[in-house]
């Protein structure tokens, strides 16, 4: 991506009425999803926009306008009798704008798991927005949570632990459990409310059944199919596996250890009692 426009240039945006935002608890394969669309001919994946997060997350957007808006003198917001999902529009207007820049005009794709706890305020930033809610069976994501620093060479994770940057899921089995529940809780309850926006994407038909579930997730999307993308999750390496080797492998040479053997007495009835009934309701259990 080139670097920033020199002397403070701003470049002509224009939006993208229809962006595309995968979502789903970290280590669910979001990122794998998100850049299998971008190998797409219509569709652009960049890095993560943690940001949004940031700038977002908590309802911090709808907690301002609600303010504004009550104020017992003068208010503009009142006045001008601009509502909440016209607020948060024409905040998202800006962004929409800048991330399609950046896209070369392409319908861009956002692959940030954290969006799946504020993904009722991206549904107002972006009202065109269509999500990707990608399930994957919780054991196989604590389980991968759990062994992230494995990923990490050298001194990396030492490194990563004393700079802050191992999110707490890495190192705590219980947080890892709640972590899984509460993406998926919020972002299935979402799906349920606006199921013509929000289609839930199984992990594991991505991994057996890739061309099916693709096309029906274009289909979804109301994009013509390609083989590109379903050659990316064919081929794809997974070098970002907390259990590839060195350098990664390719899909079919993928084996992860079973939790369910792997894990202590005490580790499996904390994910029964975290993540059971969530289990059951997707009909992972």
């Amino acid at each position: 991506m080139p670097d920033a426009p020199e002397g403070g240039a701003v470049r002509a945006f224009a939006p993208c009425p229809d962006p595309v935002f995968v979502i789903g608890a970290p280590r669910s394969g979001t990122t794998a999803l998100g850049k299998a669309l971008g190998r797409h001919s219509r569709f652009y994946a960049g890095d993560e926009t943690l940001f949004l997060v940031d700038l977002f997350g908590g309802g911090r957007a709808e907690e301002v306008y609600a303010r504004w808006a009550a104020r017992p003198s003068s208010s503009w917001l009142r006045r001008e009798r601009v509502s909440r999902d016209e607020f948060l529009a024409a905040l998202g207007l800006g962004l929409d704008a800048l991330f399609t820049a950046n896209a070369d005009g392409l319908r861009w794709v956002d692959h940030t798991p954290a969006h799946a706890l504020m993904v009722d305020t991206l549904a107002g930033l972006f009202p065109g927005a269509r999500f990707l809610h990608i399930i994957r069976d919780g054991r196989e994501v604590v389980n991968s949570m759990i062994n992230v620093p494995r990923t990490l060479t050298g001194d990396a994770a030492e490194r990563m632990r004393q700079a802050e940057f191992l999110p707490a899921w890495t190192k705590d089995f219980r947080v890892a459990c709640e972590t899984w529940r509460d993406h998926v809780r919020s972002a299935a309850d979402f799906e349920r409310q606006h199921p013509d926006r929000c289609r839930a994407v199984r992990h594991r038909d991505l991994e057996d059944n890739p061309a099916t579930t693709m096309a029906a997730v274009l289909e979804f999307l109301g994009a013509a199919f390609e083989e590109r993308p379903v050659t990316f999750l064919r081929r794809g390496r997974r070098a970002n596996s907390s259990f590839a080797p060195p350098g990664g492998c390719r899909a079919g040479e993928y084996r992860r250890p079973d939790p369910r053997t792997t894990w202590t007495d005490e580790q499996r009835g904390v994910f029964a009692e975290v993540c059971g009934a969530d289990m059951e309701a997707l009909g992972l259990a």
